[in-house]
């Protein structure tokens, strides 16, 4: 319910600056650019705290509706407690590769530029801290993702950017080889930066 707000809020925000921006965007194929933002995943599981976390990253658009993107998150400090009975905390760092469509590139008199995206997610799991039990690992895990947002024109080359990002992510605890418990995490990924484009 919280991430359905945050996008609602995202879309307002867009129309109001598609409505006062005076000047066009138009992506085309070799730009350039990059994002920095802030992020709130809202973890599947219970077992694992919700937080925030910044993120970084870069595309390449190889054709006017077609683009790259790496995105890379600082690494997340999750506390967190099992049905097995173990609690702790756990740095999570996600990295992503998306594929994303832009239905408007190529069209100069755009002041705003959705876009949708799929592509790999890539999880990083790290600092697992049990509170003084017996240690646990995490194995790292790959999974799809998808992803919807909107560029919104400020100047010609800085956008204020909102999306939302979902992946398939799971985390095993192992204990001495043995799997101790299997979460499964799928975060639905609510963030808004700013985008620079060269």
């Amino acid at each position: 319910m919280r991430s359905n707000k945050l996008i609602a809020t995202a879309a307002l925000t867009a129309a109001g600056l598609a409505l006062t921006s005076q000047a066009a965007l138009a992506y085309q194929a070799g730009d350039i650019y990059v994002r920095a933002g802030i992020e709130k995943a809202d973890i599947s599981a219970d077992e694992l705290s919700r937080e925030n976390n910044f993120n970084l990253a870069g595309g390449y658009l190889l054709h006017d509706k077609l683009g790259l993107e790496v995105g890379i998150g600082e690494a997340v400090d999750h506390d967190f407690a099992l049905d097995s009975g173990a609690q702790g905390s756990l740095d999570r760092m996600p990295v992503t590769l998306l594929m994303n469509y832009y239905p408007l590139g190529g069209i100069e008199a755009s002041r705003i530029q959705p876009f949708l995206g799929v592509g790999v997610n890539y999880t990083r799991f790290s600092s697992v801290d049990t509170d003084g039990a017996d240690s646990l690992d995490i194995d790292d895990d790959y999974g799809v993702v998808g992803q919807v947002g909107m560029d919104m024109l400020i100047t010609e080359r800085i956008h204020a950017t909102g999306y939302a990002r979902y992946s398939e992510i799971d985390a095993d605890f192992e204990r001495n080889g043995s799997t101790v418990d299997e979460v499964r995490l799928d975060p639905l990924t609510v963030g808004a930066g700013i985008t620079y484009r060269f």
